[in-house]
Parts: C-alpha cells; structure tokens; sequence
C-alpha cells in the first residue's frame, strides 16, 4: 500500500511538471536515438516495471535547437509476502521546441509481467500505453494576436519484452494509429507523426566476473510504414562496456556521426551523458546533439547494488 500511495504521488507530480514542460515541446520515440539508452520505456511500454525498484529519470537536451526533455517514472507495484505482483506502471512526459511549433505530451504505460521459471530470473512481459500530445504552431508576427489552433494527437503504443540475466529482447510498435492527414497536417508538418516498428535486442558477455566487467553487444530496428519494406537498411548497433558502477556506450548510424554515452550509477541516484556530431563540417547548435541524463532509483538497497546489476 506504501508503494501504491507514494506511485500515485509521484503520477500526480509528473503531470504538474507535464504543464510546466509546456513552455517549450518532442516528436517521440526513436529519436534521437538516445531513447533506447536512458528511456527505453518510451520505446517499448513492455519495459515498465522490468526493474526490481522505482526509477525516476529526466534526460534534457543542452543545447537549444531544437530544446526537449522526457522525464519518466516507472515501477513494479508490491505484492503479498514481501514479493512483487505482475503488474508494473509508469509514465513519461516529453516536450520539444521545433522550428515552426511546439510538441509537448504525456503517456500513461501499463505491463504484465510472467515469470518463465520458478526463481523469476527470465521473465517475459506485455504492455501497452496510452498518449496524446499537442502541437502547438508558432506566431511569427508577436504584434498579431495568435490565432492559430492546437492539434491535439491521442495514440497508443504496444509492446512485448523478454528479459533475462544475459540476454534481452523487445518488440514493440509506437503511435500505433499515426496521424490523420488533412489540409492543416502533412506528412511533413512538425504535427504529423507516423507508425514506427521496433525492435531491438542484445547480449551481456561477462568478461571479468570478480571486477564486474561486462560487455553488451545490441541492435536497434525502427521502422516505418515507408520504410518496412528495407530493414537492412534501418539497422542501427549499439555497444556498451560496464566497469562496476559505470558503463560508456557507443553506435553507429553512420559513419559520418560520431556518438557516445556513458552513465554513472550511484547507490541511489545516476548521471549520465550522450553526445553525438558529425566528424565534418562546423559544429553548431544545428548538428550537435548533447544531452544530460538525471535519475533516482527508490527501494534499491545497498546489498543489491554491491552486486553491480548491470541495468
């Protein structure tokens, strides 16, 4: 019942903050492609209450074009004798700041969650969410009163993800009705957000066991309905090394992008950064994507974390 209470709560305070995130807005879920790394709920609702505590996490662009933040919650609700229940629950909101208008929105996310064996180490799991968000056009002209209208997009996002002690591995697809084209929304206003499929998946090879060195080789598909028919060529490889409490992460989209992340997992809160550039060019505001990850871990004790389970 503790936990219940304190989750509506914290519900309750991320809708507030939903509000305050409406001064600036983002077009979820794959990109950047940042998402899989610090959010990956937001990709796939099925990971919600995956973890044997409650996460807490903001991860906000620095840089201003365009400015966005996702902060999400997300849990395993207690059971009877001191045991989870299947159920878990999260939420997350987003906002990005575009050219031509605002984004902002907020998704509600349920999963059910099955133990494959009697000890609960591999697990399979199936949520769904719920989601809306507005598109909010700017006024170019301040001294003309704003008359243009909000597009208001509610959609859904399904998902099923298998997790175990070395393996992982989602399916998923995300605004599942898309959005309705009409004389004010076209498939390439800053409204419109298409259906996307992903999957994505990866492998822990345990390198050192005393020093908790592991290395977690994975791929990350998304695709769209334009672009469902090339899989091969949306096919994107991430690579993590996790020393201890700390892992750095790198993948490639391109060769002419350089990205890498790295997170730091004190016993009750982490930090983390991702940055991706381009390897010519000038760097500015426009191609440089730099992000800071933030995030609270509750009911994770000290006897746990001292066996570096590797998130």
């Amino acid at each position: 019942m503790w936990f219940e209470t304190n989750f509506r709560k914290s519900v309750l305070t991320l809708v507030g903050l939903t509000v305050t995130l409406l001064l600036g807005a983002q077009d979820v879920p794959s990109k950047p492609l940042s998402i899989p790394v610090y959010n990956p709920m937001v990709l796939n609702p099925a990971f919600v209450g995956s973890k044997d505590f409650t996460n807490i996490s903001l991860t906000s662009k620095v840089l201003r074009n365009p400015n966005s933040q996702i902060i999400n919650i997300h849990k395993r609700l207690s059971g009877t004798n001191g045991f989870f229940s299947n159920i878990g629950l999260g939420a997350y909101a987003f906002q990005e700041q575009l050219d031509q208008s605002w984004n902002t929105g907020l998704a509600l996310a349920g999963s059910y969650h099955y133990a494959l064996d009697e000890a609960s180490v591999h697990n399979i799991a199936a949520g769904a969410s719920l989601k809306g968000f507005f598109n909010i056009p700017k006024n170019s002209d301040e001294s003309i009163e704003d008359t243009v209208s909000s597009a208001f997009n509610p959609n859904m996002d399904f998902g099923v993800y298998y997790y175990g002690p070395t393996a992982f591995a989602g399916l998923s697809v995300t605004s599942l009705f898309g959005t309705r084209i009409t004389e004010e929304v076209s498939i390439d206003s800053d409204a419109y957000i298409s259906r996307e499929y992903h999957l994505y998946g990866g492998y822990k090879f345990l390198l050192n066991r005393s020093s908790s060195i592991v290395l977690e080789p994975s791929l990350l598909i998304s695709l769209n309905d334009s672009t469902i028919s090339e899989p091969h060529k949306h096919i994107v490889p991430y690579l993590k090394l996790y020393l201890q409490n700390f892992y750095i992460g790198t993948y490639v989209k391109s060769f002419d992008i350089f990205a890498f992340f790295f997170q730091y997992q004190f016993p009750h809160f982490y930090t983390g950064v991702f940055l991706e550039f381009p390897t010519e060019g000038f760097l500015n505001d426009d191609n440089i994507i730099f992000e800071v990850s933030l995030g609270v871990n509750l009911g994770k004790g000290g006897h746990t974390f001292l066996q570096y389970r590797h998130w």
